[in-house]
């Protein structure tokens, strides 16, 4: 078939619009890869900055293509996903286009979904630049889904949004409140451990949850039971109860839960991932032993690796998948088991092997003694692990530094590389 064109310039135009309208999928893909790696054993600051240097060689075909790029990505929001959602918001910020941004608001402000890209995209742009916007979306006439998105602008930057924040955390919209009383303990606001205290017994549960999770890492010890409830209940929030649910209990107690918790029908992931918040060695026979469960033998090399530091496959401890396990969801159409595999990119353990690795080190560390790959759990070192661990292990780094620091921000262990970089250069060490 022959194709005709009126003039260079169509035919230029095309061009123009079919690679720029590669960046703006592109540039959705990785924001997807992105999200996945934020969480990842197998990434960590460095690969992330990889991956977000490429992304934001898309975003610039985007914004050096002017009007046109921003079109493209305003098209794409006619069935948006966070991806597209994140490209778009990026674009008119950059723009700095009120229009263009309150375009992408209409289509996606009101989704949970696509919101996480919003604020991704809010938090990806330099502050400075972005701080306009963000100070019109929490202007009080602003409906709470706006107030939602200024709100968690201003904490993934870990800027604190002022009085703003005071408010919001008595919001009659639990999505704009649970968001405030996550911002508190993310900034590091004590000054609302009140009013966090108070949303613990929160008619919503996802009230209830970030209010113990900041309360607790602001350093109320009753939170932690509260917590606590979160985990042996096994919903939504039970992976992320882990990680300051045990780490402030006695260790013994905290040994005795999480064996309970093993015991209970369903719990042996969380309570594995309770083993690897916790840190304590005397765990480690029991986690062994779960290498030899199929469906939790890989999770349990990973919490193996987070509190002794080994990597199974740098020690040649790995080995082939247990026999009879099938990842992912079947080849039958009829299987309602359509989840993707979550230990994808682990590494199946070799338990003989890694119980005779133990043998020869166990008698070095004591009992109660918490680990974070292999080490104690002691400033210099936290701060070692936010330069080189992988995303999990910084993660928990990040948790311990704030429950040693209780006014200093989280630290953002899912912020650009580059900024983290920077962030880490400035820190030096850890107090």
């Amino acid at each position: 078939m022959r194709l005709d064109f009126a003039t260079k310039d169509g035919l230029d135009s095309m061009v123009l619009t079919d690679i720029v309208g590669s960046h703006a999928q592109n540039a959705a893909f990785l924001w997807h890869l992105r999200d996945v790696a934020v969480r990842s054993p197998a990434d960590n600051v460095e690969t992330l900055y990889q991956l977000d240097d490429r992304l934001d060689a898309h975003l610039d075909g985007l914004r050096i293509a002017g009007d046109v790029g921003w079109e493209i990505c305003a098209a794409e929001l006619a069935d948006p996903g966070a991806g597209e959602a994140f490209t778009a918001t990026v674009i008119a910020v950059d723009r700095g286009d009120v229009r263009a941004f309150a375009r992408v608001l209409a289509h996606a402000a009101r989704s949970p979904l696509l919101a996480r890209g919003i604020v991704s995209a809010l938090g990806w742009t330099p502050f400075f630049h972005v701080k306009q916007f963000l100070d019109e979306l929490l202007a009080d006439d602003a409906p709470p889904e706006l107030n939602y998105l200024g709100i968690a602008g201003f904490a993934v930057h870990r800027h604190d949004p002022g009085a703003a924040l005071a408010r919001a955390v008595h919001a009659a919209d639990p999505r704009l409140q649970a968001r405030a009383l996550r911002a508190s303990g993310e900034l590091g606001r004590a000054d609302l451990l009140p009013e966090l205290r108070i949303a613990i017994d929160s008619d919503h549960e996802v009230c209830r949850f970030w209010a113990a999770w900041s309360a607790a890492l602001l350093g109320d010890p009753a939170a932690s039971e509260a917590l606590w409830k979160f985990m042996v209940e096994g919903g939504a929030f039970a992976m992320r109860a882990c990680g300051l649910a045990l780490s402030r209990l006695d260790p013994a107690i905290a040994r005795a839960r999480v064996r309970e918790l093993a015991k209970t029908g369903g719990m042996l992931r969380i309570a594995l991932e309770g083993s690897a918040t916790l840190g304590d060695p005397a765990l480690i026979p029991w986690v062994i032993d779960c290498m030899a469960i199929p469906e939790h033998a890989r999770f349990a090399g990973w919490t193996f690796t987070m509190i002794t530091g080994c990597d199974l496959a740098e020690q040649t401890l790995d080995g082939p998948p247990l026999e009879g396990f099938q990842a992912g969801p079947s080849e039958d159409p009829g299987d309602p088991n359509v989840a993707l595999d979550p230990d994808e990119r682990l590494p199946w353990p070799d338990r003989a092997a890694v119980q005779a690795w133990w043998a020869t080190r166990d008698a070095s560390h004591l009992p109660g003694k918490r680990l974070l790959l292999g080490r104690p759990i002691e400033p210099a070192w936290l701060w070692q692990v936010l330069r080189g661990g992988s995303q999990p292990a910084r993660t928990a780094a990040a948790i311990e530094v704030s429950l040693l620091h209780r006014k200093r921000p989280l630290f953002a262990v899912r912020a650009r590389g580059s900024r983290q970089r920077q962030a880490i250069s400035e820190m030096r060490t850890i107090d």
